[in-house]
């Protein structure tokens, strides 16, 4: 840790002022020393004092380019009078992170903020005997609107008694932040790729246990498989589409939410872009013969479903298993066809909604056994209906 690096000038003097004079007006200050009297001594605080959080805001933003994961915490404005002190210690959990921040020193005492070197591990007790952390420390001196960043969840800090006149005093503001967990990004391995048309078949998308939950959630609920007809916008039994299916609400399960994060991830389409997850079951014979995901502007039945939220953008297969025969997902245009593999995804996207997106595809029939997919289809603008 290069302590030096994360020093510097972060409050003007009148914004100083501004917090000095707010933290003198509150009353009911709390006095340190209560709980931990090997910790603190002579010193009195105020808690997120409403002037200070601006300026928390402010250096979240500035922080964040180090610390990319940091969630603010809270900020405390302590003044430490003749014979303050703070004990060598750890910050407590939740407060990973912490600026300490000279906002008053009219009488130049230059008090040193110490920070050891050395990293603590394992549970912190003020009890024990911590002074060997002393040997190897930076001390580091504030000059009003100055201030200094610490991992205080990490390396043991302190300062000396505090050596002054009883008239005087010196007042810090302490900005805290927490380090939030970052999960590794997940990762898709891409099985197939094209550029006409813009697609990419993704393996292990989802475990065999996701899908036959995702089945089994669906089989009772479904239905004859309808198309939106052309001329009326209407939804239509139509002998294009032989499969029965249903429709899941966003995040309707916590099944159906995580799959959703999991293909925004993938995407990177807003999850309220989504059309509901549809689930699709084909028997032996069902098809659903090569068709067009984007709606026709020229046929007059699809204004409708452009003015909800635009038109579609992309759609998803996911394929939840593996027929014995059949039931490949062809692109005519282009003569591609993707086998139906359990777990297995399927993305593509069609920029311009015409014939140059060489999207045309279309559900082979099924030869042998059953087929089961998941289909979800994404819109320019949130998709609320």
């Amino acid at each position: 840790m290069d302590i030096q690096a994360l020093c510097g000038h972060f409050l003007m003097p009148d914004e100083c002022a501004t917090i000095v004079n707010a933290f003198d007006a509150v009353e009911d200050k709390r006095q340190e020393g209560e709980n931990d009297p090997n910790v603190y001594a002579n010193s009195f605080g105020a808690y997120n004092m409403p002037e200070t959080l601006p300026f928390a805001d402010r250096l979240t933003k500035r922080l964040q380019a180090i610390y990319p994961s940091i969630k603010f915490a809270n900020t405390y404005t302590r003044e430490y009078l003749r014979h303050g002190k703070l004990g060598i210690h750890l910050d407590r959990e939740g407060l990973d992170l912490t600026l300490s921040v000279c906002i008053e020193d009219n009488h130049n005492l230059f008090w040193p903020l110490n920070i050891s070197k050395l990293e603590h591990k394992g549970e912190w007790k003020s009890g024990d005997d911590n002074e060997h952390y002393k040997k190897d420390a930076i001390s580091v001196v504030l000059p009003v609107g100055h201030g200094a960043f610490m991992e205080g969840r990490k390396h043991p800090h302190w300062r000396e008694d505090l050596l002054c006149g009883e008239d005087q005093r010196v007042v810090f503001i302490f900005f805290h932040w927490s380090m939030q967990e970052v999960k590794p990004k997940r990762t898709f391995p891409i099985l197939l790729a094209s550029n006409s048309p813009k697609l990419s078949l993704h393996d292990g998308f989802m475990t065999k246990d996701e899908c036959a939950q995702l089945i089994a959630l669906a089989e009772p609920r479904l239905k004859q498989s309808t198309i939106i007809d052309a001329s009326t916008g209407k939804d239509v039994v139509d002998t294009q589409r032989t499969s029965l299916g249903m429709f899941f609400k966003r995040g309707e399960t916590p099944l159906i939410e995580e799959i959703e994060k999991r293909l925004e991830e993938l995407t990177g389409i807003p999850v309220d872009h989504g059309e509901g997850l549809q689930i699709l079951r084909y028997e032996v014979g069902q098809e659903y013969r090569p068709h067009n995901d984007y709606f026709d502007k020229n046929r007059p039945g699809f204004d409708l479903h452009i003015g909800e939220a635009g038109q579609r953008v992309a759609t998803i297969l996911l394929y939840l298993n593996t027929p014995e025969e059949g039931g490949g997902t062809v692109f005519p245009d282009v003569g591609m066809t993707v086998p139906a593999r359990q777990g297995n995804a399927l993305w593509f996207q069609y920029p311009t909604p015409d014939a140059t997106s060489k999207t045309f595809h279309g559900g082979e029939p099924v030869r042998k056994g059953v087929k089961w997919v998941a289909t979800k289809w994404y819109r320019e603008k949130p998709y609320n209906k």
